[in-house]
């Protein structure tokens, strides 16, 4: 049984604080509450065991200490709210996600990487790295590595009630490089939407600004991750930074990001 959540008191942060998935949650939930059509709260049941949905914008987040392996029912529950809803992206316990296929979704790999310091560049200059930079700078270089990115009142909506929280934080490298803080939970933090201009693209200015964030994060005693999909995974790799896990995540092939794009945003 799936059951839309209107009070935050029953949703159980303790089992939602233990991963990644759901610190995302939790700081929705921090921000927002559960009063809001564009971010709402669901509760998977069945069998006894529990996960807890979000479903924010075009995502589908599932966050579960229970092992739903072997649970044919939750899986066409699943599967059946995934079909109505039609999010652009389903992620998280992969004891459900790995289990369901929807018609018009495919699969794809993810690989989760913590953050290590590295080398900086002979060239790169720290006054540069800008920690509050205007909005409107961020949205203009993210739209050059993610057309599919939420658009603008959406996005500003989000990104600006989130960084008067403090639950998040976007950086800049002069005008070619942006990153943010997802968001900043008990010392973890999701390190997203990372992108070059085009015409700075190749001449590492991501990597260095993803290198003064992981010194920036250890220095603040946090941990520090980010995602990447197989086309990507490499260039983390390459920054040395650790391979958590890999996992499965479906996206829907409807105004599916074309994988070029996915590969050169960097």
């Amino acid at each position: 049984m799936i059951r839309q959540l209107n009070d935050d008191r029953t949703v159980n942060k303790a089992w939602l604080s233990v991963c990644h998935y759901g610190r995302k949650m939790l700081t929705c939930l921090a921000a927002y509450g559960t009063q809001y059509d564009f971010c709402r709260f669901f509760e998977l049941e069945s069998g006894g065991r529990h996960a807890w949905m979000m479903l924010q914008n075009s995502t589908l987040i599932i966050s579960a200490v229970d092992d739903f392996f072997h649970d044919r029912t939750a899986h066409e529950e699943l599967a059946m709210f995934v079909s109505m809803h039609r999010p652009f992206r389903v992620e998280g316990c992969q004891t459900l996600v790995s289990r369901i296929l929807p018609a018009g979704y495919m699969p794809l790999r993810r690989s989760v990487f913590r953050l290590v310091p590295g080398a900086l560049s002979e060239g790169f200059d720290p006054s540069l790295v800008n920690e509050n930079p205007r909005l409107d700078d961020v949205y203009s270089i993210l739209t050059e590595g993610f057309p599919n990115l939420t658009e603008y009142g959406m996005w500003l909506t989000d990104t600006s009630h989130m960084v008067r929280r403090g639950l998040r934080r976007c950086y800049t490298y002069g005008n070619m490089t942006a990153a943010t803080a997802v968001y900043d939970y008990e010392n973890r933090v999701l390190i997203g939407q990372v992108a070059t201009r085009a015409a700075y693209r190749g001449q590492g200015y991501a990597r260095d600004l993803l290198r003064y964030l992981a010194a920036k994060m250890e220095e603040e005693g946090k941990v520090a991750i980010l995602y990447a999909l197989d086309l990507r995974a490499s260039f983390y790799s390459e920054l040395g930074f650790h391979l958590l896990q890999t996992e499965q995540v479906l996206e829907r092939l409807e105004n599916a990001e074309p994988d070029a794009l996915k590969k050169e945003a960097l």
